[in-house]
């Protein structure tokens, strides 16, 4: 079940890997950043109408700024389980009138990595991770899960395949990375916790992004936004479209990206 919609042309679906080619020069452009979706958090509203007016909000926000692309990091619903609140979600997506790319969240893999979990998101929505090109920029996105959950041999496949990704993208005008899970919020020497990456993974990662001059990392999971840049890299943890659990605020980020430079707003949403 795969809600992708281009006015260009997805060239070729391998695997759990989408890979979209636009070709051309480059022309200034933007596109927006979505994070925990998360329909049926904290949530006790019969039908699940409070989260599902937040998306709502958000999506038709959106669909007024007319942006190149949609890209939503994560905790799609709160229960993957729920068949309502994969309803929802299936409905909302429909709506965008913009090319929508999705990552999993925790929430997505009912909090834990298996193989068996992870292909049944994938059957559920199409793949896990993606790579593409827009108006000269690189657009991965990857699962964190797998990598805050130690599974082993699911990270280091995907740490390969993120490695040639990155090599292909070396040309782009400017290579913007997409995870649930920031690497870290403030600081990479800051202590290990729910919202970040393991101490010790965290170098391997800026090494690898630093190596191929990845521009800016741009992450949810936090429900509170996060701005900070390492090495040249810009690290961004955004506020979620559902409840802010009183530290964040519903919204989103409009990345506008120019001939120089880009530039991210956040833009709140109300129900």
């Amino acid at each position: 079940m795969m809600r992708i919609r281009f006015v260009s042309q997805v060239l070729a679906l391998a695997g759990m890997t989408i890979m979209v080619s636009c070709s051309g020069k480059f022309e200034p452009f933007s596109f927006v950043h979505c994070a925990d979706t998360q329909i049926g958090f904290m949530d006790n509203s019969e039908g699940f109408t409070h989260s599902d007016s937040l998306f709502r909000a958000a999506r038709m926000a959106i669909n007024d700024l007319n942006p190149e692309v949609v890209v939503i990091t994560g905790d799609l619903v709160d229960d993957i389980g729920n068949p309502l609140q994969n309803s929802l979600f299936e409905k909302g997506l429909a709506e965008f009138e913009a090319p929508v790319f999705l990552i999993p969240g925790n929430h997505d893999y009912n909090k834990q990595w298996t193989k068996q979990i992870r292909d049944e998101y994938v059957a559920l929505r199409g793949y896990e991770r993606f790579s593409f090109t827009k108006k000269g920029c690189a657009f991965i996105g990857i699962d964190t899960n797998c990598i805050k959950e130690n599974a082993e041999e699911a990270e280091a496949e995907q740490f390969s395949w993120l490695e040639g990704e990155l090599r292909k993208s070396r040309n782009a005008k400017f290579t913007f990375l997409f995870l649930h899970c920031p690497i870290f919020k403030k600081d990479i020497s800051e202590p290990d916790d729910y919202e970040n990456f393991p101490m010790e993974k965290r170098e391997k990662y800026i090494s690898l992004l630093k190596e191929y001059g990845v521009d800016a990392v741009l992450a949810g999971h936090t429900h509170k936004d996060y701005d900070t840049e390492y090495q040249g890299i810009r690290l961004v943890a955004a506020n979620p479209v559902c409840d802010g659990l009183g530290h964040g605020r519903p919204g989103f980020n409009v990345v506008k990206v120019g001939k120089d430079g880009f530039e991210i707003e956040f833009h709140p949403t109300t129900n």
